[in-house]
């Protein structure tokens, strides 16, 4: 590996023709040019000087050696004006993860929107569920992960994580369009949802652990009629009649159905998205972008779910 501040002295050799001269440019002493350029032509593995008499003269191979120079400490330059513009804020390289409805309903919107606002960030999303996040950003495969609370997530304090909050997102009732409930503007966990025949994913996962714990504090333990994991099966058989859904509000508000209805519930299920990065990276502005993104997630109306979809948590 060819050392590049050797280079430069390289270069002062064959601007200057002389090692003072070359010395008195870069403010060293002629000894140490003359030592820096003999560990510069082993490093090179050919001859890069030679003498003749008092002055030593660049050989053929130095020569096609600064050919590349000038390449060389202009793209150094360019990283070290990015490097400076990257701790202003104003350029990044990050590779961001989250699970399948935060993509749709956060990253997809803010990395749209940072195109327009941060011209200078470059953004890849990959998927990432929350029980991979963690050890993805210790290996290095993602910079910034949008999560959710679980035990995946490390200990509050930790020195290693930073973890800063993105929004609470509740969890609503999903309803066929033509359930008795179906008119009201808001629901109440036990008193109105309790005798249902409900939609849920197996035990052990993060949305019906979610789920069965609200219930149990609400003082009943929820009849599962149906098992399912992708909330495309969900909105299906709701909108069948055969039972009811207790969904995170990213996962219906990207995935709308038609002859359902979404409405509110009080007492209700909620999870805690978060941003997660290693201490020392500045997440810059995508942070900004994603809670905007956030604030926008529609919440039920009165009206039903107008369109077909499918997808999963």
């Amino acid at each position: 590996m060819i050392d590049v501040r050797r280079l430069q002295l390289l270069q002062a050799l064959g601007q200057h023709k002389t090692v003072a001269g070359a010395a008195d440019s870069l403010g060293v002493t002629p000894s140490a040019v003359s030592q820096q350029l003999a560990a510069l032509s082993r490093e090179a593995g050919v001859s890069l000087v030679e003498r003749q008499g008092r002055r030593f003269v660049l050989t053929g191979a130095a020569r096609v050696l600064l050919e590349h120079a000038d390449v060389i400490f202009a793209e150094m330059e360019r990283a070290q004006a990015d490097l400076a513009e990257y701790a202003e804020g104003r350029v990044g390289v990050a590779r961001v993860g989250s699970f399948a409805t935060g993509i749709s309903d956060l990253l997809g919107p803010a990395v749209a929107a940072l195109r327009g606002t941060h011209p200078g960030w470059r953004f890849e999303i990959v998927q990432a569920e929350p029980e991979h996040s963690t050890e993805m950003l210790r290996s290095g495969e993602l910079d910034v992960a949008v999560t959710m609370s679980s035990d995946s997530l490390p200990p509050s304090g930790s020195t290693e994580f930073r973890i800063d909050p993105i929004m609470v997102e509740p969890f609503d009732a999903v309803l066929p369009y033509h359930h008795p409930l179906a008119a009201s503007s808001g629901l109440e966990l036990a008193a109105d949802l309790a005798d249902a025949e409900w939609i849920m994913s197996a035990p052990g996962s993060p949305w019906y652990d979610c789920v069965a714990a609200a219930c149990h504090q609400a003082g009943f333990q929820p009849h599962v009629a149906h098992t399912v994991h992708e909330f495309s099966a969900v909105f299906a058989l709701v909108q069948a009649g055969l039972g009811v859904a207790l969904m995170p509000r990213l996962g219906w508000a990207g995935l709308p159905a038609s002859h359902l209805v979404v409405r509110t519930v009080r007492n209700t299920a909620r999870r805690h998205i978060v941003a997660l990065s290693r201490a020392g990276y500045n997440a810059g502005p995508l942070l900004n972008a994603v809670r905007e993104a956030a604030s926008k997630v529609p919440v039920p109306s009165v009206g039903p779910m107008a369109a077909t979809g499918g997808g999963a948590a």
